[in-house]
């Protein structure tokens, strides 16, 4: 894990302290199945390796909403992209698919 500085930034911070952007990769696994978590300047990425793995996470919907209340009430964006295919946008709004098939994220 890892924090970048953001030099580019118009805004001069307080004090002393660096501007910083949120930054690291986590990766581990969900019941087998691999999983890595990005965190840059655009947000927050959960990437899962098949459609099936993703399909799988609802059985952990209720164990993720703490983190996803967490993100949204701090601004962060959630992305869920399975197979390096498809992004489904998680925060700050859910889309059609998510909200079809976890309704419980969705209303997070």
């Amino acid at each position: 894990m890892g924090a970048a500085r953001d030099d580019e930034d118009s805004n001069p911070g307080t004090g002393y302290a660096p501007k910083l952007i949120l930054a690291g990769r986590l990766s581990g696994s969900i019941d087998g199945r691999p999983v890595v978590i990005t965190a840059d300047a655009a947000g927050v990425t959960f990437d899962v390796a098949s459609f099936r793995s993703a399909w799988n996470l609802r059985a952990y919907g209720d164990n993720f909403l703490p983190v996803v209340r967490f993100l949204k009430a701090s601004g962060i964006p959630l992305t869920l992209r399975v197979a390096g295919i498809v992004s489904l946008p998680l925060l700050p709004t859910a889309g059609a698919l998510i909200k079809l098939l976890a309704p419980a994220l969705a209303k997070a």
